[in-house]
């Protein structure tokens, strides 16, 4: 399993755990469909397990790696978002 930063132009951007990047890119496409009417550009970016991402709990900020956030998920289906990039 990797982890794949998958973005339309710039928007819409998600960590998606996946076994390819290949496999992350159809699954993005699947997630987008219903939301945005048009794809333009999609970059697919490799990133590490143990990128820290700030995650905001009641205004302070929380740092936590990929691997744990995908750890703490309910469902360990892959692929899968593992969290929403803003």
């Amino acid at each position: 399993m990797k982890y794949y930063k998958v973005s339309n132009s710039g928007f819409d951007r998600k960590v998606i755990v996946a076994y390819s990047g290949y496999e992350a890119l159809g699954f993005y496409l699947m997630e987008i469909d219903d939301q945005l009417g048009f794809v333009d550009a999609i970059d697919v970016e490799e990133v590490d397990a143990d990128e820290r991402v700030e995650i905001s709990y009641t205004g302070y900020p929380v740092y936590k790696t990929l691997q744990e956030l995908h750890q703490e998920k309910d469902f360990w289906e892959v692929p899968n978002v593992v969290v929403e990039v803003e």
